[in-house]
């Protein structure tokens, strides 16, 4: 029998959201079924923001009985375009463990170059947003807390930039702290020693820019460790190539079919 999917398309989502899921119910190469609450009748799930409190039960539900399940969220660069990037997960958050070598046609049709924009300077914490607090289930900035202290203790001699998710998320107050919500990611990432994160795309920013990354899940996890006191030194060669891999993650509303071609031939293969 062939796989069919059932698509999630609430009234609630967010405009990326029905853009990615709109050209992936158009291009769709096998039977779909579009509703706007989760039914479970089908082998694949697809949903648009994982970390939705309603939609991530669904998701939870689909794997516990057996299913596949596909996500959407925001895209690892190019987020800002009209035709916004959208990163790809199968059955978790991230795709971490499933990173592979791939073809470097993905990466290199991107045209972003990578920098060597490390320095001596600060080190920059990034914050949680609320949606980790809601799936973490921890107070607001107790990680971050944790990992200043981390910080601290690991570097005494450094400054620490820290950037909230919002700008309107609560600061750090700390000594040799200062909060900084302006800016590009690019400007606050340079001259940067370091980046400390959990699992923000901050860290796949950093991979680009050439500076080092602590992280404890998310894509980067793949190259990189959370251990502040034992950081890897990571080569241009092995950040190229994750890269490279995590293109095949990261698809455009106007790539649909070649999203679905990649999508299915990584869940046929086990």
């Amino acid at each position: 029998m062939a796989m069919r999917a059932e698509i999630l398309f609430p009234q609630d989502m967010a405009a990326r959201g029905v853009a990615m899921l709109s050209a992936m119910i158009d291009a769709a190469p096998i039977p779909v079924k579009v509703r706007d609450a989760y039914v479970g009748d089908c082998d694949l799930l697809m949903i648009y923001g994982n970390g939705h409190a309603i939609r991530r039960k669904s998701w939870a539900a689909h794997l516990q009985a057996g299913g596949r399940c596909v996500g959407w969220d925001l895209g690892y660069w190019r987020r800002e375009l009209p035709d916004a990037s959208m990163r790809l997960m199968i059955d978790a958050d991230h795709c971490t463990a499933m990173i592979r070598p791939e073809p470097a046609s993905r990466w290199d049709a991107t045209r972003i170059g990578m920098r060597e924009d490390a320095g001596n300077g600060h080190i920059l914490l990034i914050g949680q947003g609320f949606k980790s607090l809601r799936v973490t289930n921890e107070p607001a900035l107790s990680w971050e807390m944790r990992r200043l202290r981390e910080i601290l203790a690991a570097f005494p001699d450094s400054r620490v930039l820290y950037r909230p998710k919002r700008a309107r998320d609560p600061g750090l107050i700390a000594k040799r702290v200062k909060v900084s919500t302006v800016g590009t990611i690019e400007q606050a990432l340079s001259g940067a020693r370091l980046v400390v994160c959990r699992h923000s795309n901050v860290a796949v920013d950093a991979c680009i820019a050439g500076v080092p990354v602590v992280c404890e899940a998310g894509a980067a996890a793949a190259l990189y460790n959370g251990d502040i006191c034992n950081i890897p030194k990571i080569s241009t060669a092995q950040r190229l190539a994750f890269l490279q891999s995590l293109a095949w993650w990261n698809w455009r509303p106007s790539e649909a079919a070649q999203a679905w071609t990649y999508l299915l031939g990584r869940i046929r293969a086990g």
